[in-house]
């Protein structure tokens, strides 16, 4: 799923949540981007598969630059209940960006009215001169070290995306992760979930009033691993 041009695909699974036909449909795109090694194209792989198993159509475009670890990375995913349409995304409603050159490359394409979750460990968002789109801040790489690995920043900023946007559900990408994984890492499968597991909760805190910029990560982390 690591090609460019990969075309819109729907599930062949039986749905978990019946999608009621009568209903206005409903549409999410997102675009994540850092660098190579920090997971951002498995994020978009992972939340294809989640949506899947929800019984929703999706896309997913990934790019990269020719060095895949460390150069550049970037996909964006279109979840719907109808019809796809152009798997392209030139101004997302939502942006998970990963470090500094992201936020600048791809902070100014968020759509009026959208969200842009931020990695506050990599990406200084103090010159940002937008007030038409909500700026989200957590500590990501702080967040993934006090589970385990930094590694782990991807699946957090998935667990907060879901929490934030209701566009798949929590259950719903701890399950994509065996179909997103290869099975020689599903071993690796429970300390991802913890790191979904603490990307909703910072969201959950957020809600609460809290500043996720300014909370104590190893407690959040903490927290998510004894939950």
């Amino acid at each position: 799923m690591e090609q460019a041009g990969t075309p819109a695909y729907k599930s062949d699974r039986l749905p978990l949540h019946k999608i009621d036909q009568r209903s206005p449909l409903m549409r999410y795109d997102l675009l994540i981007a850092g660098f190579g090694g920090q997971g951002a194209l498995l994020a978009g792989t992972v939340l294809c598969y989640a949506a899947m198993i929800e019984g929703k159509n999706v896309s997913y475009l990934p790019s990269y630059g020719p060095e895949k670890r460390g150069g550049a990375a970037m996909c964006t995913v279109v979840i719907t209940d109808g019809d796809v349409g152009s798997p392209v995304v030139g101004n997302p409603s939502v942006g998970i960006l990963l470090n500094q050159l992201s936020l600048e490359k791809y902070g100014p394409r968020i759509k009026p009215g959208g969200i842009c979750i931020v990695n506050s460990s990599l990406a200084d968002t103090s010159h940002i001169n937008r007030t038409d789109i909500e700026i989200f801040e957590m500590p990501m790489n702080e967040i993934a070290m006090g589970i385990g690995d930094a590694r782990l920043v991807n699946m957090v900023a998935l667990g907060a995306y879901a929490a934030k946007t209701g566009a798949v559900g929590e259950k719903s990408l701890e399950m994509a992760l065996k179909d997103a994984l290869p099975e020689r890492n599903h071993k690796y499968i429970p300390v991802n979930i913890k790191a979904i597991e603490a990307g909703v909760e910072i969201i959950r805190k957020a809600l609460a009033g809290e500043n996720p910029a300014e909370a104590d990560s190893s407690k959040m982390a903490e927290k998510a691993l004894t939950a």
